[in-house]
């Protein structure tokens, strides 16, 4: 049943996520497979990814991300989130030229958040009246247009911004979901304002489970947040075809529009 209620979380996101466009695969009029091109700006993100388990190695992913790959002709790169245990998709997306550029860490907190954390005086929730300014810090540092999916995590979730001297210095997306909620992306000059945006959420969403996925390269980012209790759940590996690469600033990321 939790499968049943997160795979209805997903679609029920998808159709009112406007830069989504889903791709269906259909066998005798039933669906058995789908994937998802998220359009930001000159760039794409692919995900979900899904074929049913009961018609798998019939080649149904290979013709989705075909057709996928056919509509993002145009997009200067398009990048994708892939399971490190998952050797059929690497596989895959390998051969449709989706090179590795960056390790993940999933990391999960099951049991919710213990209140006492002194929060940060510069982080505040986003309004709608201040999208423009977010969506001008964000777009030179992930090189993605992200204005959609801003005002959809403002209307669905929550945006927490870190000011220093009325400067933004860094954002953290959160979107709760059926099973948990979703922190990320979040782009951060820095890991104390890294910090201070995750120990926020927190409080924000106390007793929830939470996850998001981190850069295995930010190990200090990766060991406060095993301070403040999550738990490494598994490796994922980006994959970009095309130009995109990620930058030099603190990046964690959601499942919601990209991934699986």
């Amino acid at each position: 049943m939790e499968g049943v209620q997160e795979g209805a979380s997903w679609a029920w996101a998808l159709l009112r996520h406007g830069q989504s466009e889903p791709l269906i695969a259909e066998v005798e009029n039933r669906a058995v497979g789908i994937c998802c091109l998220n359009l930001r700006g000159d760039h794409g993100g692919v995900g979900p990814v899904a074929v049913d388990p009961s018609f798998q190695g019939y080649g149904i992913g290979r013709q989705l991300m075909s057709a996928l790959l056919k509509r993002a002709e145009g997009l200067q790169s398009v990048r994708l989130f892939q399971e490190a245990f998952n050797p059929a998709s690497f596989s895959l997306y390998y051969s449709l030229n989706f090179m590795p550029v960056a390790d993940l860490l999933d990391v999960f907190l099951n049991t919710g958040h213990s209140k006492g954390e002194d929060l940060c005086s510069e982080v505040t929730e986003l309004t709608p009246k201040d999208l423009d300014a977010v969506y001008t810090y964000d777009i030179p540092r992930s090189k993605l247009d992200r204005r959609t999916d801003f005002a959809y995590y403002v209307q669905w979730g929550k945006v927490f911004v870190y000011r220093y001297q009325s400067q933004i210095h860094g954002f953290l997306a959160c979107l709760p979901g059926s099973r948990s909620v979703q922190l990320g992306p979040l782009v951060a000059e820095g890991e104390r304002e890294a910090v201070c945006l995750f120990q926020h959420a927190l409080e924000v969403f106390n007793g929830r489970p939470c996850q998001t996925r981190v850069m295995a390269r930010d190990h200090l980012l990766v060991r406060t947040l095993e301070g403040l209790g999550f738990k490494l759940y598994c490796l994922n590996i980006l994959m970009v075809r095309g130009s995109w690469q990620p930058g030099r600033y603190i990046e964690a990321f959601g499942r919601f529009p990209e991934g699986a």
